[in-house]
């Protein structure tokens, strides 16, 4: 008679289902919670200021936005002088008129909104622009063999999504390497601000790939995810890289899922911040290039008027351009006015948006990330992106199609237009040959050298949102964070840290400012005891 019990796949499924449940509080745990607050807003304090303060925010980009609309919420007197005729930076739009005289707006690229993003949804949830959120439903890599990688069924609790990613076939257990190896890649899981920046800020992507023997498969993925940093992997900083990781993927448990605006910037974001900032009277001044701040009495002077307090929240460009022509920061913070000098910005980057004849409309979702051939990083169908978009190809019976390079190479000449927009079209059709011959409508090219950089050993240099300078403050996503945070996010931040540093000053109560946990998940060890409960938020 045989004595053993007969398989159970139902008991079976729900014990593993029962693990992963107990794996996933535990991870979370010992993270301290995924979302949490970094600051004790003392609720006894004021929250206006007893006398009229002016503060001047220099820069309309996300960063500038944040730190006007707080300190316009609470009374102050802003002025928001922004040099371009829109407000918005990196997520602005502008109009452009088609050879049939309709007129259509561009942007600067396709923005994907992370939910991760604690401060800058919380921020666009006030205006309603979180309505505007559509789901990406997955995110993709195609490859140059004609492969697929899709992250959209890959578990999201950190730790175990690196296992989830082997069992989707991103890449295979026994490729990893062994030995002294294998600690350079628990060092992608081991985030520490000062002790990855120590070992790893001097440290290319490129060369730790090699170092640590990583996967070919897995070096497409981190490939592709560095250069959304607007740099090639032997510039990219492997610190800042690390940093990228743990927030990204290894510090919440969203995944790498994330929303996109069913319309226009213009409509759908910046338009609400500025009626935010008009309900709340702050000056917008458009088209106002600052060329340098001055100094009046203990405050300061811009366009000839005088402010108590300046957030300097321009790009990395116009911030070091305005440093350098403003006499008074060499003689009262040279630290500062050094670091701001060697203010420099990433690899050039190109976007050239299609409005085609030929439809498009494949089994993808409407953000495709691409191994690189030479220069296509991804390609945005905007058609099921936007309704503005989506009604020209529907009249037309095309597409409108949005084409990234995110880092130009040293060996592609950026100031060649036409020779960038023949390689790219090239790419589009060997990734897509249904488009291969397609009329072109109209097309409009960028080619800019802007963004903010996070190359080798830059770290040491870039300036906190604090200065020496009592009153002037800096935000933007290339100022240096006491907190993980990156691009949009990381802009929003900084200027809800500016706004709070000016209310420290005022003897106000703080805003309010939320955080990722601040190590990695390997970071610390793991413990059986029951660690605290996670944060509120």
């Amino acid at each position: 008679m045989n004595s053993r019990m007969p398989f159970d796949a139902s008991r079976l499924r729900a014990v593993t289902s029962s693990l992963h449940a107990w794996a996933r509080r535990r991870v979370e745990r010992h993270l301290g919670g995924y979302r949490r607050q970094v600051n004790a807003p003392d609720p006894a304090l004021p929250r206006s200021p007893a006398e009229p303060r002016r503060v001047a925010v220099i820069g309309g980009g996300l960063a500038g936005m944040t730190a006007a609309v707080t300190l316009a919420e609470r009374g102050f007197h802003v002025t928001l002088l922004e040099r371009h005729t829109f407000l918005g930076g990196k997520v602005g739009s502008w109009p452009v008129q088609l050879p049939d005289g309709t007129t259509l707006q561009v942007e600067h690229g396709f923005h994907a909104f992370f939910r991760h993003y604690y401060n800058l949804n919380r921020l666009l949830e006030k205006t309603g622009t979180t309505r505007h959120f559509k789901d990406i439903g997955d995110y993709v890599i195609l490859t140059c063999d004609g492969g697929r990688r899709s992250y959209r069924d890959v578990e999201r609790t950190p730790l175990l999504n690196i296992f989830s990613l082997a069992k989707h076939g991103h890449y295979r257990l026994r490729d990893m390497p062994l030995g002294p190896r294998s600690r350079k890649l628990v060092d992608l899981l081991s985030y520490d601000e000062d002790r990855t920046f120590a070992a790893y800020d001097d440290v290319s992507f490129e060369d730790f790939a090699k170092a640590a023997a990583l996967p070919p498969d897995l070096q497409l993925a981190f490939r592709t995810f560095a250069r959304a940093f607007f740099a090639e992997e032997d510039r990219v900083s492997m610190a800042e890289l690390i940093k990228s990781f743990h927030f990204y993927y290894l510090s919440h448990d969203f995944g790498l899922i994330y929303d996109y605006l069913d319309d226009d910037a213009e409509r759908t974001l910046n338009q609400p911040l500025r009626r935010l900032l008009d309900e709340h009277g702050a000056r917008i001044l458009l088209g106002a290039e600052v060329p340098a701040i001055g100094r009046r009495g203990e405050g300061f002077e811009v366009l000839g008027e005088p402010y108590d307090a300046v957030v300097l929240a321009a790009d990395v460009v116009g911030t070091r351009r305005i440093a350098a022509a403003s006499a008074f920061l060499r003689d009262e913070d040279p630290v500062l006015h050094e670091r701001l000098d060697r203010l420099r910005p990433g690899q050039p980057y190109v976007v050239l948006r299609l409005w085609t004849d030929r439809p498009f409309d494949p089994d993808l979702p409407m953000f495709i990330l691409t191994e690189r051939i030479k220069l296509l990083d991804s390609i945005t169908t905007y058609h099921r992106a936007q309704a503005e978009s989506a009604a020209w190809a529907a009249a037309h019976g095309g597409s409108v199609l949005e084409l990234h390079c995110y880092a130009v190479p040293d060996d592609v000449d950026a100031s060649d237009g036409p020779a960038i927009r023949r390689q790219l079209l090239a790419e589009m059709e060997t990734y897509f040959p249904e488009l291969r011959g397609c009329t072109i409508h109209h097309e409009h090219l960028q080619i800019r050298h802007d963004f903010s950089a996070f190359h080798l050993g830059m770290r040491r240099d870039r300036p906190p949102h604090l200065t020496g300078i009592p009153g002037l403050y800096l935000a933007g996503d290339w100022v240096r964070l006491p907190h993980p945070a990156m691009l949009m996010e990381a802009a929003c931040m900084s200027g809800l840290l500016c706004a709070n540093a000016i209310f420290q000053r005022e003897g106000l109560q703080e805003e309010p400012i939320f955080a990722v946990p601040e190590k990695g998940i390997l970071a610390t060890p793991f413990t059986l005891r029951r660690a605290g409960a996670p944060a509120a938020g």
